[in-house]
């Protein structure tokens, strides 16, 4: 029993159930949220980093363009001077011992005034920058080759590595910017002037170091790249991770760090920069201090909710309580009611007028039940021999025919048969039924005021067996007699009835003397307050009886014009099953 009892309230709390969902979807949110606040403030700082890595990227990028311009500029001062030109053009077709020949020649024929020296220009033009390793000529048949250093302490590993021709091999296969071991070699095309033929090719050998004096101390862990148009590595101040096609459009490799790229310049050199996530300084500290906020959010909503929830789960429990003791029986039971003007109260409110009256339908309903006791005892005491009233009418009604009393016989005759149907304890009729009873009716009625009246049918023979509620005509046939018969001239009555959709309408009009407006106006407040003075309170009764039985969309409606008569519509279902044993087993009591 503790146990169901346990399980009962269990499965009544909502606002528990409510506080969990809505704990779990605080928590979602809130986790969503702060996910992508700490994505959005993470790529505005990765932004901010790789924006100032991009700056020393250009400016390493832009040193290689002046290092490249510089020789492509020591090769126009070549074309632009003639004898130098010649010079070159000597020493690209001859071995060193030809070539010092051929300039001690030229310079007695000119008579010593012959001073372009191609090894002076060379070694002088590039003694402003200390960068340059060695300046070297090479013939376009790889024949001669004249190498003029200006750093000998950096030239000499190189070229003892090598060699001369194995270094020529490399270099031959390379860009016009490449890297050599820990320097970076620009190559230079000469053409002579008049067949625009190659006569050799100028390399300048520079050291890598000017590169990575550009990088500032607290960018040392990033990771700069520079790559020739052949997309080959010429420089790195760290070892560069295999990247893929995905990695460069990510803009991210796990494990390395955040990708960009540096457009290529000029001079076909391009950068790339890997920033590591270390470098991103903050961003530890700035997700810990959202996760924080977070949680804190989360748990004040969270208590704030509980609090709330308690105190109306406890309001609730008191109903429930309430209701409970009214199931048992208690209708006195009573709830609390709270000061606050909120749904709860409005049901405390609501229970509470509910129990009262509910007491107070109980006691109408006993009432009521010792009431028609009583009416029932009465009745039962009233219908003792019902056909000794019959015998007793007949006889009487025999008797005036054998004395000649022809006009009393036939009211006789009719009021019996009036109180045979009267009698009939059903509800409902066939429209036949009710009818004839009022045709029974009105001949009555003729006979007492002396007058004929008229009586129109105009119904469909199937329509006459539909069921119909019982004394629902005569009411409007006594109307009639009271308030619309002319005394001085035949007045008429008819009667039709037709389907329209799912309704059967009953219409009963006259041509008598009409109703006035302010009468009209009464009658039909009276119908919509469901009231009626005395005298209309058979139009009223019918009405609400019609819409007790149908509902609401069904009843009586009333037009009259005064001076030219009256029609009653009566708006019932209509039904296909509505036959003649529809009408008494269906409805009869």
């Amino acid at each position: 029993m503790f146990y169901e009892v346990g399980k009962n309230k269990l499965k009544r709390r909502i606002f528990q159930r409510m506080l969990l969902i809505f704990s779990l979807t605080s928590l979602f949110t809130v986790g969503l949220l702060l996910f992508f606040i700490s994505r959005y403030y993470t790529n505005i700082k990765v932004d901010a980093v790789l924006q100032e890595t991009k700056a020393v990227s250009e400016a390493q990028l832009v040193a290689v363009d002046r290092k490249e311009a510089a020789l492509v500029g020591m090769t126009q001062e070549i074309y632009k001077n003639s004898d130098l030109m010649n010079d070159v053009q000597i020493a690209m077709t001859h071995d060193y011992a030809e070539y010092v020949k051929r300039n001690i020649d030229n310079y007695y024929a000119q008579q010593g005034f012959y001073s372009v020296d191609l090894q002076s220009f060379l070694r002088s033009y590039f003694t402003y920058d200390d960068d340059v390793i060695a300046v070297q000529l090479v013939s376009a048949d790889k024949e001669f080759t004249y190498t003029f250093p200006t750093n000998y302490g950096k030239w000499q590993p190189i070229y003892e590595k090598y060699g001369e021709k194995k270094l020529l091999q490399t270099v031959s296969r390379k860009e016009n910017v490449f890297k050599l071991d820990e320097s970076l070699v620009f190559k230079q095309v000469i053409n002579d002037p008049s067949t625009l033929q190659p006569l050799g090719t100028v390399l300048m050998y520079t050291d890598k170091d000017f590169l990575s004096k550009l990088i500032p101390k607290t960018k040392e862990a990033t990771t700069f790249a520079i790559m020739n148009s052949a997309n080959e590595s010429i420089y790195s101040n760290h070892p560069l991770p295999d990247l893929t096609t995905s990695d460069l459009e990510q803009g991210y490799k796990s494990g390395s760090g955040y990708i960009e790229q540096v457009e290529q310049k000029a001079s076909g050199v391009s950068g790339q920069i890997i920033v590591p996530e270390s470098q991103i300084g903050g961003i530890p500290v700035l997700q810990w201090i959202l996760f924080g906020v977070g949680v804190l959010l989360v748990i004040i909503s969270i208590a704030i909710n509980f609090f709330i929830s308690k105190r109306y789960s406890k309001r609730i429990e008191v109903i429930i309580d309430g209701m409970d003791q009214m199931e048992k029986g208690e209708l006195k039971a009573k709830l609390p009611v709270d000061e606050r003007e909120d749904e709860l109260t409005l049901i405390s409110q609501s229970f509470n007028k509910m129990g009262a009256s509910l007491n107070d339908y109980i006691k109408q309903v006993y009432t009521l039940e010792i009431e028609e006791q009583k009416a029932q005892l009465k009745a039962l005491q009233g219908q003792v021999e019902p056909h000794f009233l019959y015998n007793s009418l007949e006889a009487i009604r025999m008797n005036a025919r054998l004395e000649g009393a022809k006009v009393t016989s036939n009211m006789i005759y009719h009021l019996s048969t009036l109180l045979r149907y009267t009698a009939d304890n059903i509800e409902m009729v066939t429209l036949a039924d009710e009818v004839n009873y009022v045709r029974q009716y009105l001949q009555f009625m003729e006979l007492r005021y002396q007058q004929e009246v008229p009586f129109f049918l105009e119904v469909e023979e199937p329509i006459l067996e539909h069921p119909f509620l019982k004394f629902t005509l005569q009411p409007l046939v006594e109307n009639f007699f009271k308030y619309a018969r002319h005394e001085d001239k035949r007045t008429s009555l008819t009667f039709s009835a037709k389907r329209d959709g799912d309704v059967l309408e009953v219409r009963m009009r006259d041509d008598g003397l009409g109703i006035t407006n302010d009468k009209m106006h009464q009658i039909e407040r009276d119908l919509a307050d469901e009231k009626g003075e005395p005298g209309r309170i058979g139009l009223v009764n019918i009405h609400r009886r019609i819409q007790l039985y149908f509902g609401e969309q069904y009843g009586l409606a009333i037009t009259s014009i005064e001076g030219e008569g009256t029609e009653v519509i009566l708006r019932v279902p209509y039904t296909s099953e509505g036959r003649k044993n529809y009408v008494e087993n269906a409805f009869s009591r």
